[in-house]
């Protein structure tokens, strides 16, 4: 005779049982099973042995005797089976739309609960014709900037059920024009891009996924993307007018051209505004255009360093906190004081700034709230069904000064 039953227990039977000739082998589960009789007479061996693996999940199971075979996952109809109405009502109840009786709303709460059902996540997702998934184009993985802008996403969309779908470019335009393919053809809610620059062939791919965008670290807005950006150029000339404030008149600057436009141009005009408005001449042989690579900031440094007496700079900005840690590594070597010799300033206010010695002056962003104003602000576009009013948010900063300046 077959008994349906809700197993009570925290370990629950998965898979089939089955005999064997003697105990199972050391540390698998399993449990000594008296003969009984089975559908049609059959009998389990006397003295043989029920070999089961345990789960921590709780189902519905059909016992037949002793021997328990779990049953597939129940869906919306067996729900509304037992609770003798239709699935639309179950669907109405399960999604908080629509008017239902209390009593019934009632009915099917319990058979809910007992069956425990879940609704698919999946079925829902393509009923909406998304995926639950958010693209995420990154430039590289291994990046302080990029961790704490991901983990700023990640704050946002987890809490949603939102799941991050990564893309590491590194750098490579072709790679991120491969990625919005990607998730044109995955169906991504919409996409956040932390960008380093911005050319024809991504503005190309861009607007042939037709996805939800916002870009971040690059101000796409004059395209017609919602855009979240630092104010660079505030925030160089800023830091540069620290180091002419302690009497600096010949500050060399560590940049990237235009490897990051915002890092790069951006940052150089701030530095450049800040000698501007002092007065002072722009000398060429102060400003290094270095990379993102590991050394750069040492072999900028060096060059800096074969100027002698007035025409060497007596203060260093690096328009990244690595290439800042760089240049103090070659310093050192040279014997050259931090502060007392040279001056040295960087921007981020990475993990490392606070951790070097002496410690580094630096800008400060708030990256992590960059990534979560990125992320609000997509998902406010796919509510809006990509018609939102493109919006161009600039980030604020403070200034991190520390004993390198």
């Amino acid at each position: 005779m077959s008994l349906i039953e809700e197993s009570t227990t925290s370990m629950e039977m998965e898979g089939r049982a089955t005999s064997t000739d003697g105990p199972p082998s050391p540390g698998a589960g399993w449990c000594r099973q008296d003969p009984e009789p089975l559908a049609g007479g059959r009998r389990i061996p006397a003295g043989g042995w029920c070999t089961r693996r345990f789960t921590p999940s709780r189902e519905l199971s059909i016992v037949l005797g002793m021997v328990s075979i779990p049953q597939k996952r129940p869906t919306i109809r067996d729900v509304a089976t037992l609770a003798g109405v239709s699935t639309s009502t179950v669907s109405r109840v399960l999604n908080n739309s629509g008017y239902v009786k209390a009593e019934v709303r009632e009915r099917i709460e319990a058979v809910v609960s007992r069956m425990h059902y879940t609704p698919s996540e999946l079925a829902k997702q393509l009923k909406s014709q998304r995926s639950g998934l958010i693209g995420v184009i990154i430039p590289k993985i291994n990046s302080y900037t990029t961790s704490e802008i991901v983990a700023g996403i990640s704050s946002t969309l987890a809490p949603l059920r939102y799941q991050m779908l990564l893309a590491n470019t590194a750098n490579s335009v072709a790679e991120e024009v491969t990625a919005y393919d990607l998730f044109r053809r995955q169906r991504v809610a919409g996409v956040l891009h932390l960008a380093t620059t911005v050319n024809t062939d991504l503005i190309d791919a861009i607007r042939e996924a037709g996805l939800p965008i916002v870009m971040i670290g690059q101000d796409a807005s004059h395209l017609g993307i919602t855009s979240v950006i630092q104010n660079e150029r505030s925030a160089a000339r800023q830091i540069t007018e620290h180091l002419l404030s302690l009497g600096h008149k010949r500050v060399g600057l560590v940049t990237v051209g235009e490897e990051d436009i915002q890092v790069g141009r951006e940052r150089t005009a701030g530095y450049l505004d800040a000698l501007q408005a002092r007065g002072l001449p722009v000398d060429p042989e102060l400003i290094i255009c270095a990379s993102f690579r590991s050394g750069a900031g040492e072999e900028a440094a060096e060059r800096l360093l074969r100027a002698s007496g007035d025409a060497r700079c007596t203060a260093i900005l690096a328009v990244t906190d690595r290439l800042a840690v760089g240049v103090m590594a070659c310093l050192h070597d040279h014997g050259l004081r931090v502060p007392e010799d040279m001056a040295v300033a960087g921007m981020g206010d990475s993990d490392t700034a606070s951790m070097v010695r002496p410690a580094l002056s630096t800008v400060h962003y708030d990256y992590a709230g960059t990534g979560a104003e990125a992320a609000q602000l997509m998902l406010k576009l796919w509510e809006a069904e990509h018609a939102s009013q493109v919006e161009r948010i600039v980030m604020p900063y403070r200034l991190a000064l520390r004993r390198s300046t």
